[in-house]
């Protein structure tokens, strides 16, 4: 008689699924203050000037950042050596699909409204999910499905709410299509996640951005530099902010699905409408009240398909 031992597969813990989770609701709330530091900046500098300053400022944190840490040659070691092209390949993803994110964002909040912008890109876990239906034959549960509907239908009408009447039709498409391409950042980053830590990938996906980004500059004309205190200091918040954020999420990602990981991150417009009464007196209805905690349910709901949820590597 031959015996067969059968070893089951390792799930995820209860408190690796709430960590997980936990930090993508922290990445969520530095994407709500992205696109009103956005904004600030730009009364200084061009949309494409914001972008060009903001990435190479945060490259420059994150690498004095990383130089005070202990374990700084893990944090930049590759984890996976045995299919480098594919490696190379999802990096060049990243930096293209990265640096049009934010140059096309940038550009439509100087033809658009905060709210309108904010809208548009509760779009995009749909677009990732179509994504990996399409690309790579991903299956979704019906929990899944169910919490990123009520998500995304929520995070709309709570912004159709608060929407600007004064509509700009080159903005709005812009904001958009720069959706798509977030939609395909989040998915390019769960993918170098099996390859690179975190802190490489957002290294990497900086200092594209800030390489990428420079020819824009010379080609429009715009002017590079800030001028002036003020504009300074909200680079560099915004280059904090752009770092930490992009962080949570690349960490995050080692867990949780990037479908699931787009829906979570829809707590942002709320949370920007939240930040604009905090800091402008701006009006916060009952009904955003209502439809951050319908968000929450639908996020409960997204989390709650284990299907999204990752076995951890070995």
């Amino acid at each position: 008689m031959i015996y067969q031992l059968e070893i089951p597969e390792q799930k995820l813990s209860g408190w690796e699924t709430k960590r997980a989770i936990a930090t993508a609701l922290a990445a969520s709330v530095f994407l709500g203050l992205m696109p009103i530091l956005i904004r600030i900046s730009q009364d200084f500098l061009s949309p494409n000037a914001t972008v060009f300053n903001r990435f190479w400022i945060g490259t420059i944190i994150q690498g004095l950042w990383n130089g005070l840490l202990p374990n700084r040659k893990t944090n930049f070691a590759i984890k996976d050596t045995s299919n480098i092209k594919r490696l190379l390949v999802w990096l060049l993803v990243l930096s293209i699909v990265f640096t049009l994110t934010q140059l096309l964002w940038s550009l439509s909040l100087a033809q658009t409204t905060v709210a309108n912008s904010e809208i548009l890109h509760c779009f995009s876990p749909k677009f990732t999910t179509l994504a990996g239906w399409l690309l790579f034959t991903k299956r979704f549960g019906n929990r899944f499905l169910t919490g990123m509907v009520i998500t995304t239908g929520v995070a709309i009408a709570i912004g159709v709410s608060d929407i600007s009447y004064s509509v700009s039709l080159k903005g709005d498409g812009l904001a958009l299509l720069s959706a798509v391409f977030w939609g395909g950042y989040i998915m390019s980053m769960e993918k170098l996640r099996s390859y690179l830590s975190p802190t490489m990938i957002v290294m990497w996906a900086s200092v594209s951005c800030a390489v990428l980004s420079r020819p824009v500059i010379l080609i429009t004309n715009d002017g590079m530099l800030p001028n002036g205190a003020e504009s300074w200091l909200t680079l560099i918040l915004l280059g904090f902010n752009t770092i930490a954020c992009h962080g949570l999420m690349a960490y995050s990602l080692k867990w949780l699905s990037s479908a699931l990981m787009a829906t979570i991150l829809l707590c942002s417009p709320i949370l920007t409408a939240v930040v604009g009464w905090a800091l402008f007196s701006e009006t916060l209805s009952q009904i955003n009240l209502f439809g951050l905690a319908v968000i929450l349910v639908g996020i409960y709901l997204a989390t709650s398909d284990e299907g999204e949820l990752k076995t951890p590597e070995k």
